[in-house]
Order: C-alpha cells, then structure tokens, then sequence
C-alpha cells in the first residue's frame, strides 16, 4: 500500500489552497451540528460516504488495480465538491444574521478571509506576460533547441518535467520520447528507492520507463543502456531539471550542454 502516493495526489489536488479544504471539513461540521438537519443528506452523507470509499486508499487502490486504473485515483480530490459546500455554509450563515449590517458586515469579512487565503493563488493562476501566455524559461528552452538544431527540422527530445509539456505548445516541431502518463503515473507504488525495484525497472526493458527513471526521478543508468535508448528512440537533445544531479552524469555519457537556464540545462545526444 503506497500511502506515499496518496499524499502526492491530495498534495496535487489542494497544492495552495489547503486553507479551503480545511475550510470545506470545517463546513461539513456545520452541517452536521446545525438544528436542521435537511443538510446532512445533501452535503454530510455523500462526503462521509467519499471519505470511506472513494477517498479510501485500502479500499480503492486494491479495487482500481485490478480494473487497472489505479493512477487515475489522483483524480479523486476533484471530486469533492469544495466550492459547492463553501459557497453554500457562507450563505447560511449570512442568512442567519437578523440585521442587515450584520449580514453586510459577515458578507465583508468572507470576502476579505477568501482574498487572503486566495492570494497565494494569483501568482499560480496568473498566465506569463508573453504573447504566448506560457512561463518565459520555457520560450528560453526552445530558443536554445532551435538555436542548434537545423532549421525546419523535427526535434527529438527527452525530458521527464511536466512544466516542460507546453514546449509542443510553443514550437510544434518538438516531440518528447517520454510520455506523460510516465512522468505523472509512473511508478505509481514502485519504490525505486529499493534497488531491486530499480534491476526489474531495467529487466523490463522498457525504454520510456528506463528513461523517466533517470531524468524524472534522478536515478542514472549505465551509459551503454542509456546510449541503447537514446540510439532506439533516435533522440537528439536531453532536457534535465537542474534538481537531479546528473548533469556530470550526461556529459560523461557523451552528452554535449549546449544550452542553460534557470532551471534547466539542455544536452546535444551523442550522435
């Protein structure tokens, strides 16, 4: 049981807004103390019922996995349906005010608490000043891909950042080898930290998965196998996120840098 990755997806699910599922657990106590008790069908049961089953790792994971659609149990914190309830709990609570100021008053303060809370959002939601509306670093990798790479010609990639999947928005002409149900879904309950799992990762001899576990998870390779990899997927460039330690690892593989930004450093495959 990978409690690890349920983590990873409740923190992918409420990443910045932790504020408003607390928020949304403390509405549901409302709902469930409040006299009457017409809300507890609509928004305290099916909640409760989430919690134990949907939300329920050791009931969940086993199930999925044998439906084979365990990765696609990150999408359950969607589900909750946060905004509803909290939208809901702010009107009754206004409405139990008598006096009008006091219903102005409460409706201030519940905007003034969601713009606080919120605020930490902005700059995540906000889109890039560019004309393309994608971060400025990711333009700054194109420009180094483009810069060495023939004109008008397909670049073959490899790199294993999901911040880095808007680069085909940009510049069409860039195709990554590793998919992005590798970066995200893969190794699910895998614990690569065990080397035995890391030897089945190799046995497999799954070139997509070989790779992730280098450049996504910072695991290296021998250089011969990564050479098989770069050779078979014919890729010519290698984006690693400067957060993996690897980039002796590249060039003493061969690899040429020819490029850097803040957050990435960018290979030339050995040809």
């Amino acid at each position: 049981m990978d409690l690890d990755f349920i983590n990873r997806s409740f923190d992918e699910a409420f990443e910045h807004i932790e504020f408003f599922f607390l928020a949304y657990v403390a509405a549901l106590f409302v709902f469930w103390f409040q006299k009457k008790k017409d809300s507890r069908p609509v928004f305290v049961y099916p909640a409760l019922f989430a919690f134990f089953t949907l939300c329920n790792p050791y009931f969940m994971l086993p199930l999925m996995d044998k439906i084979n659609l365990a990765p696609r149990i990150r999408r359950i914190f969607w589900l909750l349906p946060v905004n509803l309830v909290l939208a809901f709990v702010i009107v009754t609570c206004i409405h139990r005010l008598s006096k009008r100021w006091q219903r102005l008053a409460a409706a201030f303060v519940f905007c003034a608490v969601i713009a606080f809370f919120g605020e930490s959002q902005l700059s995540h939601m906000a889109p890039a000043e560019n004309i393309y509306k994608i971060k400025d670093e990711t333009i700054a990798v194109a420009e180094i891909l483009d810069g060495h790479a023939p004109k008008g010609q397909p670049k073959s990639c490899a790199f294993a950042d999901i911040q880095l999947l808007e680069l085909r928005q940009y510049d069409p002409s860039i195709q990554n080898t590793i998919r992005r149900k590798d970066m995200a879904d893969w190794p699910g309950s895998l614990d690569l930290s065990d080397p035995a799992n890391v030897q089945k990762t190799l046995d497999e001899k799954n070139g997509r998965r070989i790779l992730t576990m280098a450049l996504y998870h910072g695991i290296p390779v021998e250089p011969a196998i990564l050479g098989k990899y770069i050779q078979k997927f014919k890729i010519q460039y290698i984006i690693l996120n400067n957060d993996k330690p690897l980039g002796t690892y590249f060039i003493e593989s061969g690899c040429t840098e020819i490029g850097e930004t803040e957050h990435y450093t960018v290979f030339a495959a050995p040809e």
